[in-house]
Formats: structure tokens, C-alpha cells, sequence
């Protein structure tokens, strides 16, 4: 059986004591060939009895040597292969360079955890040049038949490749694919399944609409709970819809109610996102539909939010009957104190406090676009809050439930502090009308986000100064929604006229 077996050079650079890791191929007595492999190590992390790195060292340049190793064993597995792959006619004098040329070595970063520290590690895999040309001529007769792919397909591998290349977060992922699943529904109800080359703007109207009113396609009845065997009135497809949401559990546990047309226009930015795709990238040959289609643009309103005597007063009110409650009002007063969003609030670890004094993360939003650090500097009471909880057996920074029941316990703290729960005037979402609501009936964990934002311009604040601690992308339109012009602040222009 073929062997391979590694030493470090002798020729070692005198400035960083790194060396290039060297190999000794073994087919048989006839092909034994040796080769340099391109990685280096510091050779004090070099093991040469077992031709391998120490265990557990990192070497002057930062390479793990776990990954070291790793690299190492796919080589091993890559180069045995090769030797069982090549019939003895074919093998030539030159063959383990050939092999070696070939390769392509490629690496994610993935968060992981040493030790009890949160570190960032290479994950190598090993591919060949030969390979990857076969695989990029597939992809390119794939692309070519593209256009008669149907759309929910076509959809589907955007949003893989998306994904896998980094250029989406996880979290945008599960909006493209409900955002799939929306489509694919609508598709089933109209019994048409479109291709790329037939979508026409005509379609986009006809997702828009079903979108509208798919709670239409919903009612109330009565069905036994199969654990009590008691009749219960539920929420529930219409029964000559019920095929449509085969494959949907998700979406029967939650139903469908009436959407408003943010959410329409937030549904028409990932179509939006796959079809330039389609046109730009792919180079398909497909009409742009949405040059003649009338897109609905986002409306916000304005913004409510807890006045700061708002937030300490919650943060001191008595939850002692309910204590499961008391837990997730600290983490609701906390995220209004440090105004990141909901998805980088629940992977946060110890490890992005710095100090004790700072929080420090990368929103996961604009991860692909700026990657920029977002500092805070923690409040008192954040302080006080983290304390708390220091001494949890996991790495988690708070114990967080998941987003559901932390919006509905959000909604309960009223019931606890019911001074709190003041009537609103907000922005209806589906009507686009005024109306007047109680706090406890709209409250959700973006608000710790509007608390944040909000209560810092009511001190003056500027958005570039605002945007340095909350999270969004430089010169974002966005952090906008967040400006409200206090009733005091009127008063005083008012005065001045």
C-alpha cells in the first residue's frame, strides 16, 4: 500500500524559524518520489518523530497547527487516492508532481470554541484544478438550459449559492425561502408552474395579489385536538385549499392573516434580488419585468418608543411572582441599552464583552458589506444586567429564548407594569391609516431597537453617531425611521417663531 510520510526542510528562515513542510511518497519500490507541499510551519511546533505539528501550539504567522494537520491528512487521503486511480500504464516518471499541481485547496472560517474561548478556525478542504474545471463546465451547460428551469427551482439554487458564497446571512436565507414558499404556493393556486422564460410582469401582479389575500384562503372551524379529543375552533386552511399547504407545517402552526404592503415590498426586494441575478449574472435571455410593474415602497410611521424613565422603571419593576418573566425583561432592558437587532442579540457570547466596559460584534446584516466592528460602551444597568447572569454553565451572553415567546413575554411585562402600557397612535400596516393601540398589543423585540435609537436622538445625537453603535452601514437611509421629533422639542420651535 501506498505511503506518505512528512519532515520538515532543512532550510529554515532565519527571521520567523519557519520552514516548509516536505513529503516522502511510498507507491512502491519502483515510484518513490519526494516533494515540497507548499504549507510552512515555525519549526518548533514541528513534531519530527511522528511527522506531524505538536499538538495544541500556534505557530509565529497565527496558523493553528490543528489546521496544519488537517491539511496534511486530506493531502495524505488525496495523493493515496491518486496512486489507487492510476492504472501502472499511465503512471509516468513525473506523476506525483502532476498530482500535486492539481490541487486546489479552499477555506471557510467557522466560528468554534478552545478551550472555552470563542475562536475563528480555518475548515480546509482539498479539490483539484481538473475537477473544478469539469464542475464549472457542468455548472456552465446547466446555466445554458437556465431559462427552462421553473422559477421555485431556479429560486431555490440562487438562494443555495448565495448562501454558500457568503453573500447572505442565515437569517436573510430563511427570509428568501419563505419568500420561495409564498411563490411556490402561489403557483398552486393558479395549477401554473412557471419557467424563467415565461414569467411576464403579469406574474408579479399575480403574486402580489395572492400575497394580499391569502388569508382568504383561510377560516375558522372546529377540529378535535387529538391530545384532549375536545373540539376546538382553529384557524385552518379551507379544506379545498389544504393540498396547497402540503409541506407548510410551518406555516399552518403560525396561519395566515391579513398582510399589509410592507411585507409585500419586502417579499418583491428578494424577487427583485433573483431576477437581476437571473438577467445579470446568469446573462439569460428574459425580458426585465420589472421595468413596467408598479413596486410598493416600505412605510413606516413614526416610531414609539420607552422614554429612558420608561426603561429604568421597568428595569426596577417587581417581577418576583413571575421570575421566568423577570429574565427576559432584563435581556428586553438590556437590548434597549446596546440597540442591536434581535438576530446578533442571540448569538451574542462572554466573549464580545471586552473589559467588562464594551460590546463589541459584527451585525450580522451588513457582515458581507462593511464587516465593520460595532462597539459599545455598556450602561450601568447593562453592567448590573450581565452580572446577573455571569455565572450560566454555557458560553451564551443571556439566556435567550426563542424570538416568538421573547416577543410574547415582551408583551406580558405590561401586565406586570401596566403604568407602562400607554396608548400609541402607529401607522395601521395593512390599512396605512392612523389608529390608536395600547403598547402591549405592538410590542416586539425591535423595540429594544427603537428604544435605543430613538431615545438617542431625543439627546441630540447625530445618525453618524447613532450608526457607530446600533449597527447599520454607514449613511444608511434607514436609521431615519428611528427620528422622532419630541413634543417638547416643538414647544420650543414653536416659541421661537
Amino acid at each position: 500500500m501506498a505511503t506518505v510520510n512528512y519532515y520538515l526542510s532543512r532550510y529554515v528562515k532565519k527571521d520567523d524559524q519557519r520552514g516548509e513542510i516536505q513529503l516522502r511518497f511510498s507507491g512502491n519500490r519502483n515510484f518513490v518520489k519526494r516533494a515540497g507541499t507548499g504549507i510552512h510551519i515555525t519549526a518548533g511546533n514541528w513534531d519530527a518523530e511522528r511527522g506531524m505539528p505538536k499538538a495544541r501550539k500556534s505557530t509565529k504567522f497565527g496558523t493553528d497547527n490543528d489546521e496544519i494537520r488537517d491539511r496534511l491528512l486530506l493531502l495524505t487521503s488525496y495523493l493515496i487516492r491518486c496512486w489507487e486511480e492510476t492504472s501502472e500504464g499511465d503512471l509516468k516518471d513525473n506523476s506525483l508532481t502532476i498530482w500535486l499541481n492539481d490541487i486546489e485547496w479552499q477555506t471557510e472560517k467557522e466560528d468554534s470554541i478552545l478551550g472555552g474561548k470563542r475562536v475563528v478556525v480555518n475548515r480546509w478542504s482539498l479539490t483539484t484544478k481538473t475537477q473544478k474545471a469539469q464542475e464549472d463546465a457542468a455548472k456552465k451547460r446547466e446555466m445554458a438550459k437556465l431559462e427552462n428551469h421553473y422559477f421555485v427551482d431556479a429560486f431555490g439554487f440562487f438562494m443555495d449559492e448565495q448562501y454558500n458564497n457568503g453573500v447572505i446571512v442565515a437569517e436573510r436565507k430563511k427570509s428568501y425561502n419563505t419568500c420561495m414558499g409564498l411563490w411556490d404556493r402561489m403557483e398552486k393556486y393558479h395549477d401554473k408552474r412557471y419557467k424563467i422564460k415565461t414569467v411576464t410582469t403579469d406574474a408579479l401582479y399575480d403574486f402580489k395579489n395572492y400575497i394580499l389575500n391569502e388569508c382568504d384562503l383561510w377560516e375558522f372551524r372546529k377540529e378535535k385536538n387529538e391530545k384532549t379529543e375536545v373540539m376546538e375552533e382553529k384557524w385552518l386552511p379551507k379544506r379545498r385549499f389544504e393540498e396547497i399547504y402540503n409541506g407548510y407545517d410551518y406555516v399552518k402552526d403560525r396561519g395566515v392573516h391579513r398582510r399589509s404592503l410592507n411585507y409585500v415590498a419586502n417579499e418583491f426586494k428578494y424577487i427583485r434580488a433573483f431576477w437581476n441575478w437571473i438577467m445579470k449574472v446568469q446573462k439569460c435571455r428574459v425580458e426585465d419585468i420589472f421595468e413596467n410593474f408598479n413596486r410598493d415602497q416600505s412605510v413606516y410611521g413614526t416610531p414609539y418608543f420607552f422614554s429612558r424613565e420608561d426603561t429604568h422603571k421597568l428595569f426596577k419593576a417587581d417581577f418576583s411572582s413571575r421570575p421566568a418573566l423577570g429574565v427576559q425583561r432584563d435581556i428586553f432592558v438590556f437590548q434597549s441599552l446596546v440597540g442591536c437587532r434581535i438576530g446578533d442579540l442571540t448569538r451574542l457570547k462572554k466573549s464580545n464583552v471586552i473589559n467588562g466596559e464594551y460590546l463589541q460584534y459584527i451585525a450580522g446584516k451588513t457582515r458581507n458589506r462593511s464587516g465593520r466592528l460595532v462597539t459599545v460602551p455598556l450602561h450601568p444597568i447593562a453592567k448590573t444586567i450581565l452580572d446577573r447572569y455571569k455565572d450560566m454553565d454555557d458560553d451564551r451572553l443571556l439566556p435567550f429564548i426563542s424570538d416568538k415567546n421573547y416577543n410574547e413575554a415582551i408583551k406580558d411585562f405590561f401586565k406586570i407594569v401596566p403604568s407602562l402600557d400607554r396608548i400609541v397612535t402607529i401607522l395601521d400596516p395593512v390599512t396605512r391609516l392612523e389608529k390608536q393601540v395600547k403598547l402591549s398589543e405592538v410590542a416586539s423585540s425591535h423595540m429594544g431597537r427603537r428604544n435605543f435609537c430613538g431615545n438617542l436622538y431625543e439627546a441630540g445625537f447625530r445618525d453618524a453617531d447613532i450608526v457607530s453603535m446600533s449597527g447599520h452601514s454607514e449613511g444608511s437611509r434607514a436609521i431615519a425611521r428611528y427620528r422622532k421629533v419630541s413634543d417638547q422639542q416643538k414647544q420650543r420651535m414653536i416659541k421661537k417663531l
